[in-house]
């Protein structure tokens, strides 16, 4: 499968679908690219609220500095954060998993961030046609929540095939 088909699997069977990637190996190279296409991807869920930021606000900077900004902070200042909190989240994980691998933690958490961005996506459409509201906070608390759910689900099955072998 391709990783696009594996991305929509994984809304329907996370487990099944991080399972297939592992089967595929684990490699430092996958899992740089899967963390910049997620930060790619969640650059271009920012250009429709930047695009209404700048049309409402005429005296704000222009769109372009706007859209200067933001991709200097996601193609290179955000997957430098994204390393430093993975390394952060994988000696929290290893209290319960002792046996977990910081590439193959780095592959549940990057393959997590990957595997929310269609979500984060449409919640930018959203944000750009209507701005911030109570249902856009209610959204993105449950692509976050998502987000937990599929780095725990991911970390389980890490340890399931881990042990199994």
């Amino acid at each position: 499968m391709t990783t696009s088909q594996l991305i929509l699997a994984n809304y329907r069977s996370p487990k099944m679908a991080f399972t297939k990637k592992l089967s595929e190996g684990i490699s430092e190279t996958k899992v740089f690219i899967w963390l910049l296409i997620a930060c790619f991807l969640q650059f271009l869920a920012r250009l429709p609220l930047l695009s209404r930021e700048a049309h409402l606000d005429i005296d704000g900077p222009s769109l372009v500095s706007m859209i200067g900004g933001v991709l200097i902070g996601s193609i290179f200042l955000a997957p430098l954060v994204f390393y430093a909190l993975s390394m952060l989240l994988c000696f929290v994980f290893r209290l319960w998993f002792r046996d977990l691998n910081w590439i193959y933690f780095r592959g549940a958490f990057f393959w997590s961030l990957l595997a929310i961005s269609p979500l984060v996506l449409v919640r930018g459409i959203l944000v750009g046609a209507m701005g911030t509201n109570f249902y856009i906070n209610l959204l993105s608390i449950l692509v976050f929540l998502y987000f937990i759910i599929l780095i725990v689900s991911n970390v389980k099955t890490i340890d399931r095939v881990m042990n199994a072998n």
